[in-house]
């Protein structure tokens, strides 16, 4: 389906019925698969988003720096990261980014960062109508005022039992597990089943340094140690394509961990 709309809040509602009116009644998302759909710039603020969505029932994981707080109806929990996760409604800030993820019983849905802004991921549980069911999330995501500048219905789809994968981009020199990191139905679970150390939305990755080259000035702030030849970073997985990418940098992957004799 190939849809592009750029559009003021209001226009959600018309861009619905448009959808309706031009899916056919078989069209359906799977669930063998699961999709992204990109949704450009987001224009909320996270202070602002923070309060809607606790104000909706969400709970909120929260980073100041890389030290996370649990809050739910605007109070501390003793709930951990990984606990508060499996909530059905969650919304996690990390300084300037967000990821929202929420659980119905036909289908979960999550809004989060990428390479364009924003990227909606749609994971079925069961056979459900495209129409309807953007639709749905659309709506229920203006509610809390998470509206893309730029949709995209021309959107990704993945099978969830693909265990290789589409390859990097060809200008991204980029350890595949990486890639498949931005690419994962689910970044805490990919992380978690493949030894990654994901600090709320960024994940510890090495650059390797071609000769005489430098870390893109851009990805200073991320910069955790450097030499001459290797810069380890903290790094928002949505930027891991665009430092691979890189002229200066010859290749970007996991930190290598020891292993005791």
């Amino acid at each position: 389906m190939r849809l592009r709309k750029t559009f003021a809040p209001l226009v959600v509602i018309l861009l619905a019925g448009t959808l309706a009116a031009n899916a056919q009644p078989e069209s359906q998302f799977l669930e063998t698969n699961y999709y992204l759909v990109s949704l450009g710039q987001i224009g909320i603020g996270i202070e602002a988003l923070a309060d809607s969505a606790q104000t909706a029932g969400y709970t909120l994981i929260e980073y100041d720096g890389n030290v996370p707080t649990v809050s739910a109806g605007g109070d501390l929990t003793t709930q951990t990261v990984s606990e508060a996760l499996d909530d059905e409604m969650v919304l996690m800030v990390d300084n300037d980014r967000f990821l929202l993820r929420r659980a119905l019983p036909e289908y979960e849905y999550a809004v989060r960062p990428s390479e364009l802004g924003y990227e909606l991921v749609i994971s079925p549980l069961q056979g459900v109508s495209i129409s309807d069911t953007l639709t749905s999330i659309l709506l229920s995501l203006q509610e809390l005022g998470i509206l893309g500048d730029a949709i995209d219905f021309d959107f990704a789809t993945y099978a969830k039992d693909d265990l290789k994968g589409p390859p990097p981009p060809a200008e991204a020199r980029i350890d595949s597990a990486l890639y498949k990191l931005v690419i994962a139905e689910d970044w805490y679970a990919y992380a978690a089943a493949n030894a990654l150390d994901l600090t709320g939305l960024r994940v510890e990755v090495v650059a390797e340094k071609l000769p005489g080259g430098s870390i893109p000035e851009a990805f200073e702030p991320y910069v955790v140690e450097e030499s001459d030849l290797l810069g380890k970073l903290l790094l928002p997985i949505d930027e891991l394509v665009a430092l691979a990418s890189a002229e200066s940098i010859g290749y970007v992957r996991t930190a290598y961990v020891p292993v005791a004799p």
